[in-house]
């Protein structure tokens, strides 16, 4: 799940710990500014609502993705599954070499390697 550490400060809402429980202690207040705001302001729920479902749907769309690929390998014959293997590890290389100019979160890397993996295995069990 995402965090936003600072929400809970502009919100005048307890922060969760690590643990997911909140706070007993309430944030200070700014200097000169009213009682903090109860609640989360609509269009910040809006926006994490519209968030959250565009994320369900790119999921849903990378599952589809996910099945049609595997179909495919199913359908290749074995030597064409080898070429497209030797072929998608170059690829994997050429990307990652790219990413290691940038500092990527090891949730990224985590990830694409699980996927990589995943798609080595259906090229090879086919």
């Amino acid at each position: 799940m995402f965090k936003i550490p600072m929400l809970g400060k502009r919100l005048g809402t307890p922060a969760p710990e690590a643990s997911g429980k909140v706070r007993a202690e309430p944030p200070s207040a700014p200097s000169g500014a009213s009682a903090p705001r109860k609640g989360m302001p609509e269009q910040l729920a809006q926006n994490l609502k519209t968030q959250g479902d565009a994320m369900i749907q790119y999921g849903a769309r990378l599952l589809v993705m996910r099945e049609m690929l595997c179909a495919m390998a199913v359908a290749l014959p074995p030597d064409a599954r080898a070429s497209a293997q030797r072929q998608f590890r170059q690829r994997i290389d050429q990307l990652l070499s790219l990413t290691d100019d940038h500092v990527l979160p090891a949730e990224f890397h985590t990830a694409l390697l699980a996927e990589v993996n995943y798609y080595l295995g259906e090229l090879r069990q086919r």
